[in-house]
């Protein structure tokens, strides 16, 4: 189960709820009133609003669906210190 905060124009933030398990969406607005509810979806679909959409407009709240971008083997580039242009 994820939930997303989702930021609308003019200071608000609408709540997503999605749930893979049950194959649910839900979208709330900034006064927890039901604007959209989606029912009866596969986890593919889920997965992919998710990671098409919600990752790019939303956060994150739960934090137990997406992990950060992990970074492995960084090489530094070696600079030549050249006097003359010291």
């Amino acid at each position: 189960m994820g939930i997303w905060a989702w930021v609308q124009p003019v200071d608000r933030i609408w709540k997503v709820i999605s749930d893979d398990e049950k194959g649910t969406l839900y979208v709330y607005n900034e006064k927890s009133e039901l604007v959209m509810e989606r029912k009866g979806m596969s986890k593919e679909e889920i997965s992919f609003i998710e990671n098409n959409f919600l990752q790019i407009v939303a956060t994150n709240l739960s934090g137990d669906k997406v992990s950060p971008p992990v970074v492995i083997d960084v090489e530094m580039p070696t600079i030549e210190h050249n006097y003359m242009y010291a």
